[in-house]
């Protein structure tokens, strides 16, 4: 399926996206040349470079029970989403929990608890999934809203969709496949990435992603169940300097409090996150994925359906 410049594109973008962002990269030993580049995040945490998010009053859910499960499901059903794609998102939350048991944890627990180890988990996974390397952050998201986010103009500006390779043999490789090819289709249009400038100032980078939004006519429809992303600026081709969704999840509101559901990465958890604000979040975000040190990218722009921040 992959043309040989598809993969030396894909190369190039997991050695930038799981060095820098460790967010939805692939690190199945399969497609990584380097065990190291997978953990490389985790280590720029440990030698004090970055500070990890700390908010004792957070916790979070890995979905391991049913009752977490119910609830959820109540809560998206509320939020107006469809039975059938609820299901869809249950289902794969079992799949990677039963596949991957030693990752997650019961009942609900602070953050400091997580200690996801992703060679570990590589083991596991790939004995029961050579081909298949899991559901990233992106695919997760699109499973909810696949109804809610429209791009009603697909005549716009492309660039390379290499960075979107391991989410279409995703799609392609899963154990049920539930995507329609209109629903495929959206996705590629809505992640591709954006070409533009080699600048820093990341409100250069906002008007470019603002332009971006505009001009593929993206609609979100729901109000009540929101997109959440993290969009990054990638100049590891001065040539061609891209925007692209690293990191998506969804959010709503509950009862004073604001919950996220992401994925970490094609093989890491699912977690159901309850913070106290939607800035809370971003200081989350900021805190895991925000990790550039080489000073050639813009600060990362976060997006809550069509508000940038």
């Amino acid at each position: 399926m992959k043309s040989l410049k598809s993969i030396l594109g894909v190369f190039l973008i997991l050695v930038m996206v799981t060095s820098l962002f460790s967010a939805c990269s692939d690190n199945s030993a399969e497609n990584s040349s380097d065990e190291n580049q997978s953990g490389y995040a985790k280590d720029l945490r440990s030698t004090g470079i970055t500070d990890p998010y700390e908010n004792p009053e957070v916790k979070f859910s890995n979905l391991t029970s049913e009752e977490d499960q119910s609830e959820l499901s109540n809560d998206l059903e509320k939020a107006g989403i469809k039975e059938a794609y609820i299901k869809d998102y249950i289902n794969y939350v079992n799949l990677y929990n039963e596949t991957a048991p030693g990752s997650v944890l019961n009942g609900w627990n602070t953050l400091d608890k997580v200690n996801y180890d992703p060679y570990e988990i590589n083991d596991v996974w790939v004995q029961k999934y050579p081909d298949f390397v899991g559901v990233c952050c992106r695919m997760v998201a699109f499973t909810l809203l696949r109804d809610d986010i429209l791009v009603n103009n697909t005549d716009f500006q492309k660039t390379s969709m290499w960075t979107l390779v391991f989410d279409s043999d995703s799609f392609e490789t899963m154990p049920t496949k539930y995507m329609t090819d209109e629903n495929l289709k959206a996705f590629e249009n809505f992640y591709a990435p954006i070409p533009t400038s080699m600048s820093t100032d990341k409100e250069v980078q906002k008007k470019v992603l603002e332009q971006a939004l505009e001009e593929r006519g993206i609609q979100f429809n729901n109000s009540e169940l929101k997109f959440i992303g993290l969009v990054v600026h990638n100049t590891i081709d001065e040539a061609e300097p891209f925007l692209f969704l690293d990191h998506a999840g969804v959010i709503y509101e509950k009862n004073g409090s604001v919950y996220l559901l992401e994925k970490l990465a094609f093989q890491e958890p699912y977690q159901w996150i309850e913070f106290p604000s939607e800035e809370e979040i971003i200081k989350y975000f900021d805190a895991k994925y925000n990790l550039d040190t080489t000073g050639t990218m813009a600060e990362p722009i976060y997006m809550i359906n069509d508000k940038l921040f």
